[in-house]
């Protein structure tokens, strides 16, 4: 009898102590361009969304700021960045909103929202794709970030070469990758 109970004990302990999660992200939402994680060389920030239902979506952005002393100072890598989530991580942090656009609604099944952002200064971004009900609530929200760094900086980018790669093949490249996959 002992050991049953014991055994009733531990099953109950197990499934109360395991959740179950819910993606808060919407399918039918996917941010097209940039790419999660990306690092993109530019002061220029092209943001691309595609919806693949009738629905109305809202895109914010906001910058991420390390608190030293009392200032915002920029955090400029992704790893930095992810340092910052860690729970045990003592760094604190400030997000700051850069761009709140207006809400977009899509009357087809598939549809793209696209909006360039100008005088993006180096640092880390976080793009928020909130899909919108009726009543104006956001249900779920998609985001993605990308660090901004300054053109100068790309590696990939010789100074022998005058034309950098525009906004408009980062997107094309983008939704390529998004359609087809890697």
């Amino acid at each position: 009898m002992r050991k049953k109970f014991i055994a009733l004990l531990v099953l109950i302990v197990i499934f109360l102590s395991t959740s179950v999660v819910f993606a808060d992200q919407n399918p039918n939402v996917t941010i097209v361009n940039p790419m999660n994680e990306d690092t993109l060389y530019s002061d220029n920030l092209l943001i691309s969304v595609k919806l693949t239902e009738p629905i109305t979506v809202k895109v914010s952005v906001t910058q991420v700021f390390k608190v030293v002393n009392s200032a915002n100072v920029a955090i400029t890598t992704i790893d930095e960045y992810k340092k910052t989530l860690v729970p045990e991580s003592s760094i604190d942090t400030e997000q700051v909103t850069f761009a709140t656009l207006d809400p977009f609604t899509s009357t087809n099944n598939l549809s793209f929202y696209t909006k360039k952002l100008e005088n993006v200064k180096p640092g880390i971004y976080i793009i928020s794709v909130n899909t919108i009900d009726t009543e104006g609530n956001a249900m779920y929200t998609n985001t993605n970030v990308v660090s901004m760094r300054p053109k100068e900086e790309n590696p990939n980018d010789p100074a022998s070469f005058d034309t950098p790669q525009s906004g408009t093949t980062q997107f094309l490249k983008g939704l390529l990758k998004s359609i087809f996959g890697n």
